[in-house]
């Protein structure tokens, strides 16, 4: 197969202004909600960008913003006004556009937006990539330097809730095939107690993940390393964005491993974030990196030696059935967050995300573009 480089792919055709980008809101349930140091997920009201092109090939792209301000500041209403304000002057004299286009389009109308509204930039380069790639008639996976794998290895969060509900949980998903499983971890949730109690009643092979969204202190960088002691495997953002002296001094225990998460606002920093021993694997996001620079940053990463995951946000099946073919890249060597709908949403937006023991089979080369469609 002959690959193509993503920056060479021909731009799309399209209106100039924002006749060409709609913005679509719908609301979904979580199956059960999930409690985080930072507060309690029931809900979302995503946010989608579809974009039409002159030619009539239609791209989709997800805005990975939650409703609330916990996780770094951005919602996705505030996104929305955002793209509402922004699309029609950043695109006000463009005829064709491709995705690396985009962050400068907009910059060159606000220059703080990739730092103020990461996610909604990000959204929108998303659907123009996909467009690109669907008038091309290109599989995403098409582009990378390496052939994809024909599956993506899937990891599973677990529901919250009291320890003997976390635990059958788990001990459930792990008959049902996933080798990495995730628990939400921090002061006030019990992580001692929890950790113990889950790997008692899972095997040692399965690896366990604790993502802490940054609630510990400085002072608890003992604490944090007492659970590698227990069998947590990779402490996830367990400090403060830019703690650094609290990521390293973990790190230097070599009581677990460390992944970053809100700590990196780029996938440049996530890279830096290894070469300053901060960490000692990367959680990928394309919700706030965007794909392009996610794909670099996969080869970057494999060169010092990290794991690297693929994570999500609560996402639809617009984002989620994209961070599979991303997961399909070979130097993504941890599984993903990229697990059943099922366990998430009641219905998806789109045709579902099924893991079958622990793996889910990529659209495949023969199907372009990147994001899941809406149904």
């Amino acid at each position: 197969m002959v690959r193509v480089d993503l920056s060479a792919l021909p731009p799309v055709g399209v209106v100039p202004g924002a006749a060409s980008i709609r913005l679509h809101r719908r609301s979904l349930d979580l199956v059960s909600p999930v409690v985080a140091s930072h507060g309690e997920h029931r809900a979302r009201r995503v946010l989608l960008v579809e974009i039409i092109c002159a030619d009539g090939t239609v791209g989709w792209g997800e805005c990975g913003a939650p409703d609330d301000p916990s996780y770094t500041g951005e919602t996705a209403d505030g996104a929305a006004a955002f793209l509402e304000r922004i699309i029609g002057p950043a695109f006000a004299a463009s005829n064709t556009v491709s995705a690396g286009q985009v962050a400068p389009l907009i910059a060159a109308v606000d220059t703080d937006a990739r730092a103020r509204h990461p996610m909604a930039v990000a959204a929108v380069e998303m659907a123009v990539l996909d467009a690109q790639l669907r008038a091309a008639d290109l599989a995403f996976e098409s582009t990378f330097p390496v052939a994809a794998r024909r599956v993506a290895v899937a990891g599973a969060t677990l529901r919250s809730g009291p320890i003997d509900v976390v635990v059958e949980d788990a001990v459930n998903a792990v008959a049902d095939g996933y080798s990495r499983l995730k628990v939400k971890i921090g002061p006030g949730l019990n992580a001692t107690d929890t950790i113990r109690a889950i790997r008692g009643a899972i095997d040692d092979s399965v690896m366990l993940v604790g993502d802490a969204n940054g609630a510990y202190r400085a002072d608890d960088v003992a604490h944090v390393a007492s659970l590698g002691e227990l069998g947590l495997d990779i402490a996830e953002q367990p400090f403060a964005a830019h703690d650094t002296a609290s990521h390293q001094a973990l790190v230097a225990t070599g009581a677990l491993r460390v992944a970053l998460d809100e700590g990196v606002r780029s996938a440049t920093e996530a890279i830096d974030a290894l070469a300053n021993h901060e960490c000692t694997d990367i959680t990928l996001k394309p919700a706030r990196f965007g794909y392009l620079a996610c794909v670099d940053a996969v080869g970057r990463a494999a060169k010092h030696g990290a794991g690297v995951w693929i994570g999500g946000m609560f996402d639809t099946g617009v984002a989620r059935w994209a961070n599979v073919r991303l997961a399909s890249h070979p130097s993504v060597t941890l599984a993903s967050d990229v697990g059943s709908s099922a366990r998430y949403w009641a219905n998806d937006l789109t045709s579902p995300i099924v893991a079958d023991a622990g793996l889910v089979t990529t659209p495949g080369p023969r199907l372009a573009g990147l994001s899941g469609v809406p149904l």
